[in-house]
């Protein structure tokens, strides 16, 4: 996907606005473009990122699961999208849609949430022998007897996590981006690069992209946890050494290369932005700058966490 693009005298703008879906109305932050002559428009990108605000809402509200889960709850099964919605009743291309964002019926969604259980889903696949075959059933059911339980996202996804399940692939997958093409990254840097990664990617789509939590700390937002997170890497090395000024701090280094395949063309577009807005920054700088984003001014006297609706106030487009 091409980046929003601007001509001339036309510029972004961000107001609250309130919609309604399936009879129930939801505030949201609306972004559109705005020319020299006040006419207001949006693209298919500022409209996708708007109603996915609402979306998610409305899933939160219902425990409706998000398409990270929808999408990992087939995988763990070992069935094709195709296959999960034969074997839960629905429509044919359903539950594929689901993975693609649409939002499932409450009914839909509780037959998602119930095979959470793994007695639940072979269930399920019983009920389904004869709509998917015997041959089918037999392979599916030597496959799922042989795996153990479905984990459960933690933590739940909410608009303090960016509306995603934490996911330490694509957190790799960004630290190995940045390490690759950036000269010696610190773990200071590094912090407010993911956090940047993550609310440009909530301004623009309405998820964020690693499930990572931010608290607003004296040096700047930092991921909750940062120590453990980047820890459960082993593709990444921490390494303390002495800075300027006799100042130490923790290099991250590897040898290993990141997989952008795993990310949307989204993604990969807020990947490379991040990138030339900073990758002549060091963590000094990076820092002072991201003390101008209002999700950290606002958190920052109670070092507290930083909800992704802030965004919208961030200094990135």
């Amino acid at each position: 996907m091409e980046k929003n693009k601007l001509g001339n005298n036309e510029r972004y703008f961000s107001e609250p606005r309130t919609a309604t879906f399936r009879k129930e109305q939801f505030d949201y932050i609306h972004t559109g473009i705005i020319d020299e002559n006040g006419e207001m428009w949006t693209t298919t990108e500022l409209d996708e990122a708007n109603i996915n605000q609402v979306y998610n809402q409305y899933r939160k509200k219902h425990g409706i699961p998000f398409p990270d889960e929808i999408i990992e709850l087939r995988k763990h099964y070992g069935v094709s999208s195709a296959k999960m919605a034969e074997i839960l009743g629905f429509g044919i291309n359903q539950y594929r849609y689901y993975e693609d964002g649409e939002v499932p019926s409450i009914s839909n969604a509780r037959n998602i949430i119930a095979i959470r259980s793994k007695n639940m889903f072979l269930d399920f696949l019983e009920a389904s022998c004869e709509t998917i075959g015997e041959k089918e059933y037999a392979k599916i059911l030597k496959y799922v007897k042989g795996i153990g339980d479905y984990q459960k996202p933690y933590p739940v996804p909410s608009v303090m996590t960016g509306y995603v399940s934490l996911s330490l692939v694509k957190i790799k997958a960004v630290m190995l981006y940045f390490i690759n093409k950036m000269d010696e990254i610190y773990v200071t840097k590094m912090n407010k690069l993911l956090f940047y990664t993550d609310f440009l990617s909530y301004k623009r789509h309405g998820y964020g992209m690693t499930g990572l939590e931010y608290a607003a700390l004296p040096y700047g937002p930092v991921p909750d946890q940062w120590g453990k997170v980047y820890s459960s890497i082993p593709e990444v090395s921490m390494n303390e050494c002495i800075r300027y000024e006799q100042s130490s701090g923790i290099l991250l280094e590897s040898n290993a290369n990141a997989n952008l395949d795993i990310l949307s063309d989204i993604e990969k577009e807020v990947l490379k932005d991040v990138f030339h807005r900073f990758k002549d920054m060091n963590a000094k700088k990076i820092s002072l700058v991201s003390h101008d984003e209002k999700g950290w001014i606002d958190n920052s006297a109670q070092k507290g966490y930083i909800n992704y609706q802030y965004a919208f106030d961030l200094s990135m487009q």
